[in-house]
């Protein structure tokens, strides 16, 4: 007998992928087409379950359900037997899987008194014999036991589209994880780009070893902030609850503003960075990788939430009110709708405004929790069609704030 030759690859090419299934073959695309149908009704099923409608609405679904079974009975000769029958049990199943057990048990007294009323004799709601009153105590305790069934299937339901949902979530939440990593590490990964850049130009030109020396510790800040940054989207990844190291020191604010419009400046020259600061230092108690994080954040949304062109503006003060120093970012975007105000500073969460613009939802997250733990916070502080205005407080350091304190007095 011949040996029969194994396929070659250009016979594999011209075949089909097909699925094997005892007995028949199915090709792939038919049974992936199959199974998105089937998935998709499944879950339109499920959401027709979802214990969204009031009480009120899912007892009167009960109500109707009863009167209609009991009309059809009563308008259709095929559907007008004697007594009780499984016809009856329709709307009672039905507000068990679809409204729940309360529901299904007025339907089940419902159709008890319907049947009662199809009774012999019949249309009088009067029982002539023992085993007539039988019949209808069966069918009662019939009816409960499909509600406790039917309550039970969808309660079943209901968790699997619990489960499904959830499912939904954890692949958006992991798909934005991923757009995270890109976003928090694009700021230090340009500067460290641009630091060592200037350092091999500084080298080539053979400029004074200051100013390469210079130039490479600004490059180890940055491998500082990556590393930190690191264990950040692994808290955030793994942590419902995140909690970010803090380690607080002494901090200009006045400074760190012009570090961060500089680093700003090195990464994208499409937008004006105008800086308005104090003569002198103000000085906050902060963590220095944490609120160069913050000033990156705010300064990059502006710039990408802003036409190319414009001015992003940032501003240093110390309140009048509190003893804090205040960094304001202000750029001319479209501004945040009245609704958003809050919800843009959840995990995961992009206002209206970011149709079209690339980011994760983390940003403003992070940097409000950055804040928060240091005794600070960041807020929203104006916005309007024309721009927006993020404001960062942190508390003054205790010698700024006795500096502050005295020019109060002599004022």
């Amino acid at each position: 007998m011949p040996r029969r030759s194994s396929p070659t690859p250009a016979d594999r090419s011209r075949r089909p992928f097909e699925r094997s299934v005892p007995g028949c073959t199915v090709p792939k695309r038919r049974v992936h087409v199959l199974r998105r149908l089937g998935d998709t009704v499944f879950e339109l099923s499920l959401r027709v379950l979802w214990p969204g409608p009031a009480w009120p609405q899912r007892y009167a679904l009960a109500i109707v359900l009863t009167i209609a079974v009991g009309a059809l009975k009563l308008a259709v000769p095929p559907f007008g037997e004697r007594g009780p029958d499984l016809f009856l049990t329709i709307p009672v199943a039905v507000s068990a899987v679809v409204a729940g057990f309360g529901p299904a048990l007025l339907a089940v007294l419902g159709a008890t008194a319907v049947a009662a009323y199809f009774t012999p004799p019949a249309f009088e709601l009067r029982l002539i014999s023992r085993l007539d009153a039988l019949d209808l105590f069966a069918f009662f305790v019939e009816g409960l036991v499909i509600a406790v069934l039917g309550a039970g299937l969808r309660g079943a339901l209901l968790r699997a589209l619990s489960s499904l949902r959830r499912q939904q979530e954890l692949e958006r939440e992991r798909t934005a994880l991923f757009a995270t990593v890109q976003h928090e590490l694009r700021n230090p990964l340009a500067a460290l780009s641009g630091q060592l850049e200037l350092a091999s130009r500084y080298a080539a030109r053979d400029e004074p070893r200051e100013r390469v020396s210079d130039a490479l510790a600004s490059a180890r800040v940055q491998v500082s902030r990556l590393l930190r940054l690191t264990e950040d989207l692994l808290l955030i990844a793994t942590t419902p609850d995140t909690s970010f190291r803090i380690d607080a020191e002494r901090v200009d604010l006045r400074a760190a503003v012009e570090a961060a419009a500089q680093r700003a400046r090195v990464a994208a020259a499409t937008h004006a960075l105008r800086c308005v600061l104090p003569d002198d230092a103000i000085e906050v108690a902060a963590d220095p990788a944490r609120l160069d994080q913050i000033l990156d954040n705010l300064i990059r949304n502006a710039m990408r939430f802003s036409p190319a062109g414009t001015t992003v503006e940032i501003t240093t003060a110390r309140s009048q009110m509190r003893p804090v120093g205040v960094a304001r970012v202000r750029d001319e975007g479209p501004g945040v709708q009245p609704g958003e105000r809050d919800r843009i500073f959840e995990r995961f969460v992009r206002g209206a405004a970011s149709h079209g613009v690339s980011g994760s939802g983390i940003g403003l997250y992070v940097s409000r929790e950055l804040a928060t733990r240091m005794g600070g916070r960041l807020v929203l502080e104006d916005t309007s069609t024309i721009g927006t205005v993020f404001a960062l407080e942190l508390p003054l350091a205790a010698a700024d704030e006795r500096n502050r304190h005295e020019a109060t007095v002599v004022a």
